[in-house]
């Protein structure tokens, strides 16, 4: 019984779980259009259907990726801190970011189960986030 109970609960669970690769990737793939000022790119990286879609468009307009550019610079680095537990976002991953103008923020992400971006937030900060950054001191 417990056997059955592992797999009706636990087994369908894995399968939508990303892993930390996965936000690597997604972040990789961010910093790549990011710098090459690839606004069409990044809006791509959510899915096409998002109700939400038209206002990612406006977020990641030419001008707007203009403008990020010239207040934080280009994106050097990022690094993997962790999942932050206490968002309300399930698996939203934080990475510590390195900007050439205004140098380290944090940013985050979660993916759905295609490895889309479901939520995306440029530069954040929250109590979890404060938590996962001094755990990694």
């Amino acid at each position: 019984m417990k056997n059955l109970l592992f797999i009706f609960l636990i087994v369908p669970s894995m399968g939508v779980s990303q892993t930390q690769t996965d936000h690597e990737h997604a972040m990789s793939r961010f910093m790549k259009f990011y710098n090459n000022k690839q606004g069409d790119s990044i809006i791509n990286m959510w899915p096409s259907d998002a109700p939400y879609i038209g206002s990612i468009k406006r977020s990641w307009n030419k001008e707007v990726v203009e403008s990020l550019h010239e207040k934080y610079g280009k994106l050097l680095s990022y690094e993997y801190v962790g999942i932050d537990s206490e968002d309300s976002n399930p698996g939203l991953a934080v990475f510590k970011t390195k900007y050439s103008i205004v140098g380290e923020k944090t940013t985050s992400l979660n993916l759905d189960e295609k490895k889309h971006l479901s939520t995306f937030r440029f530069i954040t900060s929250s109590d979890g986030i404060d938590k996962l950054l001094n755990g990694k001191k």
